[in-house]
């Protein structure tokens, strides 16, 4: 016992003096370089001599290390780090083979690079498997991966055709331990200038590496938005496979910016998600089932999206049910959203913006004004135009279609047809001040005009419309208070601005647009007691006018007039007036 004690405390003082000698600075710099060259494929260098400790176990730290870009083809790993920690084995480092694990890299700039060089040897094991499952000897692959391998505040640049992607701010942790078995990251990094946190589970890093295909579980939460994908996945784009995907943001309009999307139709909606199967079809990617949720209004369908190339565009197409859709603030009025339109046509940054054709049907859209149902309706983008069509939908107790296409010439064309409707909320939607109020509103609308359509001149505005309205009233010119001034003197002078209901049981009549001259064709109105028709031209900016109008009683003398003024003052006169019925 007191001899196996002695020996142990000999053992103990033998190690303390001699492993500082055989295991030195220099001999650990010279054997992490070895290592991380041999791994790497290229010349690696340590800066200065390594501290080394052994509590809580063998470790080496390096103040500066760095990889030069590899000669060779296939994958290239290489740059460099303010600081390199490394585990090592005592009784291997006695031996002057030290073996080294769990590496961290602290402040460092690690540059993956696809350097393809067809006939070239791969520079380093990783480019070494990737070729050889390339070339279709997956089964050969024997070596060890990276192991546990730790990042702090660092950045990784994938380099390849084109300009680097930069990936900042890298915190996390790589277990790769065979270079044919799985790898697990989790950590943080800076995405879409958003601190990000990740969690990637791949079952066969190299064959994805090597642009085939692999099971992945990826997660990705920020504060912008949260994503994850479990599935199938390629090394190539579009990346899915088959598998389910969901995206959830409390933040649309800024996701949506990050990536490049302006709009401000949603301007005010903050939540959004989307949910689903998804599936490489051809070149494009197949969301079937989805569902899709922005605001309260929850929706479920399929979606396609092709991706972006040089030649083309994206494409996205979409067929969509919908309960209920919201939008009352996404714009007040039928000038306002076209307007919207037209500045999402013109993108100042040079870029296409993606096709569309979206088939939308809805139990109910609830706009500013009108909140229509059984809605069956469609948008299309093309490269030369933006069309929104409403094929079918219920306003009130009546329908409603109409046809909107915004080109990207700067015009806009609108065919509107309403039967049945309320005439006051639909004036107020389509963004027109009309005197006229009933339950019970026909309307054929068609005009075009230059954009922007909210300003005061109505450039190039022309167009036609018909339209005729169940009892109501008409609220623009004092007209009984004119018929009964006419029927006592031939001319006479009024202000237009003195207004009142008239009541009418019905009303029909059509007319013309040109600019700013608004032209009235055999406007009938038929009132209790008479009869009024009339035509005439007024200017919409000016406030002129020039109409005739015609009364016939039920009983009594039918009189004309002619009407010329301006929107502060007008004049009448009678022009036809029959003579007074003879006394008996």
């Amino acid at each position: 016992m007191r001899y196996g004690l002695a020996g142990g405390i000999l053992l103990a003082v033998a190690v303390y003096h001699l492993v500082p000698t055989i295991v030195s600075p220099v001999s650990m710099r010279g054997a992490l370089e070895e290592a991380l060259s041999g791994w790497l494929g290229a010349q690696a260098s340590i800066a200065g001599a390594p501290e080394i400790s052994y509590w809580p176990r063998p470790r080496v730290t390096a103040h500066g290390a760095a990889v030069a870009r590899p000669d060779g083809g296939g994958l290239l790993v290489y740059g460099n780090a303010a600081e390199l920690t490394a585990d090592f084995g005592i009784f291997g480092a006695l031996s002057g083979n030290p073996a080294f694990s769990d590496l961290t890299l602290d402040k460092a700039v690690v540059v993956l690079e696809d350097a393809g060089a067809p006939g070239a040897a791969p520079a380093n094991r990783l480019a070494t498997a990737v070729a050889a499952i390339q070339d279709g000897q997956a089964d050969a692959i024997n070596g060890k991966g990276p192991g546990e391998l730790r990042l702090s505040n660092s950045t990784i640049a994938i380099a390849g055709d084109g300009d680097p992607r930069i990936v900042k701010a890298v915190t996390g942790k790589l277990d790769w331990e065979e270079l044919d078995g799985a790898a697990r990251f989790t950590g943080s990094a800076e995405i879409g200038g958003e601190p990000t946190e990740i969690s990637l589970r791949t079952a066969k890093p190299a064959t994805l590496l090597a642009g085939g295909s692999s099971t992945v579980d990826l997660t990705l939460a920020n504060a912008l938005a949260s994503v994850s994908y479990q599935g199938s996945a390629s090394g190539r784009m579009p990346y899915v496979l088959n598998g389910s995907f969901s995206l959830s943001t409390a933040d649309l309009q800024n996701l949506l910016t990050t990536l490049g999307v302006e709009t401000r139709f949603l301007s005010t909606v903050g939540q959004a998600s989307l949910k689903g199967q998804v599936a490489r079809s051809g070149s494009s990617l197949r969301f079937s089932p989805v569902e899709l949720a922005i605001g309260d209004a929850r929706g479920s369908g399929a979606l396609d999206i092709e991706l972006q190339t040089p030649e083309e565009p994206a494409r996205i197409s979409a067929t969509m049910a919908f309960t209920d859709i919201a939008l009352f603030d996404a714009q007040s009025s039928l000038p306002s959203w076209i307007d919207t339109m037209a500045d999402g046509s013109d993108d100042e940054t040079g870029q296409p913006l993606s096709d569309l054709d979206l088939r939308v049907s809805a139990g109910t859209v609830r706009l500013a004004d009108i909140t229509l149902s059984d809605v069956a309706a469609s948008i299309i983008r093309t490269s030369e135009q933006t069309s929104f069509d409403i094929a079918d939908s219920r306003l009130d107790n009546g329908t409603l279609y109409g046809h909107v296409a915004v080109r990207n010439e700067g015009t806009a064309k609108v065919r509107l047809n309403a039967e049945n409707v309320r005439s006051g909320p639909l004036f107020r939607q389509l963004g027109f001040a009309v005197p006229l109020e009933s339950n019970a509103l026909d309307l054929e609308l068609i005009y075009q005009a230059a954009l922007p359509l909210q300003r005061d001149a109505k450039d190039g505005l022309s167009g036609s419309f018909r339209f005729s309205a169940g009892q109501g009233q008409l609220t623009w010119l004092d007209l009984n208070a004119i018929l009964e001034t006419a029927a006592n003197s031939n001319a006479f002078a009024f202000s237009p601005l003195k207004q009142a209901p008239y009541a009418f049981r019905s009303i029909k009549g059509r007319g013309t647009l040109d600019g700013t001259m608004l032209t009235l064709e055999g406007v009938t109105i038929e009132s209790e007691n008479r009869q009024v028709t009339i035509d005439g031209r007024i200017d919409t900016a000016s406030g002129q006018l020039e109409a005739n109008l015609t009364a016939i009683p039920k009983n009594g003398t039918s009189l004309s007039l002619d009407i010329s003024g301006n929107a502060l003052a007008a004049f009448a006169r009678v022009t036809e007036m029959p003579p007074k019925p003879v006394s008996e």
